[in-house]
C-alpha cells in the first residue's frame, strides 16, 4: 500500500498501489472501469481523439473502423455528459482509506461516496491520474 497526502498536507489517502494486490472481485471492478477509461474514455480530450481516428478511418475508406471510432465518441460523449468517470472509479476501487476511514465495498454508490470523499479533501484529478498512472505500471 501507498500513502498519498493532500497537497496541504492535512489528509491521507492510502490506496492499493498494485491492481494484484486487490481481492478478485475488488479487482474485476477496478478492470472494468479502466478498460472503459481506455476503451471509450470521458472527457473533451477522449472526444477529439476519437474524432481524429474516425476521420482518418474515414479518410482511408476503412467505413467499419470510422463506425466503431464514432460509436465509440458517442458513448465518450454520453460518459461526459452524464459526469461519469471510469478513471475516478477505478481510481476509487484503489482506495483503502481516507484520514484513517477504511473502505471495504466497492458498488457503484460506495465508489461514488470515496470520490465525494475524496473531492472534499481536496484531492485532484491530477493527483488521481498521477497516482492510477503509478498503480498501471506495476
Amino acid at each position: 500500500m501507498r500513502t498519498i497526502h493532500t497537497n496541504n498536507g492535512k489528509h491521507k489517502v492510502v490506496i492499493f498501489d498494485s491492481s494484484k494486490q486487490l481481492t478478485p472481485r475488488r479487482y474485476q471492478k477496478y478492470n472494468k472501469h479502466e478498460m472503459i477509461s481506455l476503451g471509450v474514455g470521458e472527457n473533451i480530450g477522449d472526444y477529439n481523439n476519437r474524432m481524429s481516428k474516425a476521420i482518418g478511418y474515414a479518410k482511408s475508406e476503412d467505413h467499419k473502423s470510422a463506425l466503431i471510432e464514432l460509436t465509440n465518441q458517442q458513448q465518450c460523449l454520453y460518459n461526459a455528459l452524464e459526469e461519469y468517470s471510469p478513471s475516478n472509479l477505478a481510481f476509487a476501487v484503489l482506495v483503502h482509506s481516507i484520514d484513517g476511514e477504511v473502505f471495504k465495498l466497492y458498488d457503484e454508490d460506495s465508489l461514488e461516496i470515496v470520490i465525494d470523499k475524496l473531492d472534499e479533501i481536496g484531492f485532484t484529478k491530477e493527483d488521481l491520474l498521477l497516482n492510477l498512472a503509478e498503480v498501471k505500471k506495476k
